[in-house]
């Protein structure tokens, strides 16, 4: 028996010797077969472009020839109409190259109008595009494209942000070289000097940039690196200019030209003679209401001098009306009261100085403001027929006169107006008042015949 165990051992042995070998051996050509795969595929895959490439000429020869054989086979008002319809869709395709060529050309112009000078050497190649002609529709069409392509790119830098060396125009007209920083459509400027510094305002057509001053610090930290908070105007910097405009109270005076001049000499001659008239009326006191009474209880009393005191206590024009009929009383109440109606003509006279000169300001204001639009339209219509109607900028100047002009005559006449109204009705007033209190004593002189002590 126990010769047996290791007979039997040895066999087991020799069947798992016999089994391993067979699967080493299968794995083994499992890994030749993939890498046959593998080469076969790389095969493939560097022959396919050769193929398809081989396919597709033959392909288009193939749908050539079933074309040559289809127009051989038609008849010949086929052959025609099949000829017109290639003609035209021919025209199509040039109206369509011309249509692109066109817009990339508009392209080109407006992307040179808003490069700044200093970018132009950059994009100097690219401009060529813009002057390209050439008898190749295709080289022309090319030329364009590089153009687009590098506003395209110059359009990414300025998304992100950039910065180059260029020069300004100041506010004052001298010409400033320093750095430039551009956000999208926003740009701004500093000076080498730190002289100037401010937003750039894109005038269109002009190939200068106008520098609008401010935020100095905030400017010099992003064009050394740094980060800060600027101002962008979404306008192109029309909000700013407009900005800079309003806040500037001379330059509508500037805008109004010579006759706003005259204007306002009219405007502070009327506003002398409101001031010397309300200064007259402002004295005057209305007596109080016995004043009558007093004067005449002194004439019955027969205390003239006394009458005369009172009379000419009173700070009003009915004071020296008064005096002056108390002259007449002894020849009674009739001549007083002509004499009454003498002095009345006088202080009506007197009150009303003044007063005409500001009626013929508040007059003559509008109408040297409309003289000031006539002459503002004459100018406007003179530029229209040297330069047209195509920028409105140099209107601009003719029309601000003629409005500014109106403004400001309305603005002087309609004052004028108010107070001439109500220094005039003071001066009724006055003069009214003045006639009440006199005839107020011509009838306390007729209730009693009264001798005076002469």
């Amino acid at each position: 028996m126990k010769s047996f165990i290791p007979i039997g051992l040895v066999l087991l042995s020799g069947v798992a010797v016999v089994q391993a070998n067979p699967a080493e051996s299968a794995r083994e050509d499992l890994r030749a077969a993939q890498q046959r795969l593998v080469q076969i595929r790389e095969t493939i895959a560097a022959e396919k472009p050769l193929l398809a490439k081989r396919f597709n000429d033959v392909r288009f020869k193939l749908l050539e020839s079933r074309r040559k054989v289809r127009i051989a086979r038609m008849a010949e008002v086929d052959r025609k109409e099949l000829l017109k319809a290639l003609e035209k869709k021919h025209h199509l395709f040039q109206q369509d190259h011309l249509f692109v060529t066109g817009k990339l050309s508009d392209y080109g112009l407006s992307f040179e109008t808003f490069l700044f000078p200093s970018e132009e050497e950059v994009y100097e190649h690219a401009l060529r595009g813009i002057r390209a002609n050439s008898d190749d529709p295709q080289t022309l069409l090319e030329k364009r494209l590089a153009m687009l392509e590098a506003g395209m790119d110059r359009l990414e830098k300025v998304i992100g942000g950039t910065s180059f060396i260029g020069e300004a125009v100041a506010p004052d007209g001298e010409v400033k070289r320093g750095t430039f920083a551009l956000a999208g459509p926003s740009a701004w400027f500093i000076a080498e000097d730190n002289s100037l510094a401010g937003y750039i305002l894109q005038d269109k057509g002009s190939r200068t940039r106008r520098v609008q001053p401010g935020e100095r610090g905030e400017i010099k930290t992003v064009t050394s690196g740094g980060e800060a908070n600027l101002s962008i105007d979404v306008t192109g910097g029309k909000a700013l200019a407009l900005a800079s405009i309003e806040s500037d109270p001379w330059e509508i005076f500037r805008k109004g030209g010579f006759w706003i001049w005259p204007i306002l000499g009219i405007a502070l001659f009327s506003a002398v003679c409101g001031l010397i008239k309300f200064a007259q009326i402002v004295r005057i006191k209305t007596p109080e209401s016995d004043w009558v009474t007093r004067i005449l209880a002194a004439l019955r009393s027969g205390d003239k001098s006394e009458a005369e005191l009172v009379a000419g206590r009173a700070i009003h024009p009915v004071s020296g009306v008064v005096e002056q009929c108390l002259s007449y009383v002894h020849a009674g109440p009739d001549v007083v009261e002509e004499v009454l109606y003498e002095q009345l003509i006088g202080v009506q006279n007197k009150l009303q100085s003044w007063l005409p000169f500001i009626a013929v300001t508040a007059a003559t204001a509008p109408l040297l403001g409309l003289l000031g639009t006539v002459a503002g339209m004459i100018r406007t219509f003179n530029i229209i027929t040297v330069s047209g109607t195509g920028d409105a900028k140099p209107l601009a100047g003719g029309i601000s006169e003629a409005l500014v002009t109106t403004l400001f005559g309305l603005v002087v006449a309609i004052p004028a107006l108010i107070i001439h109204a109500l220094l005039s009705r003071r001066c009724q007033g006055i003069i009214q008042n003045t006639e009440k209190l006199g005839l107020t004593l011509v009838n306390g002189l007729r209730g009693k015949v009264i001798t005076p002590n002469s």
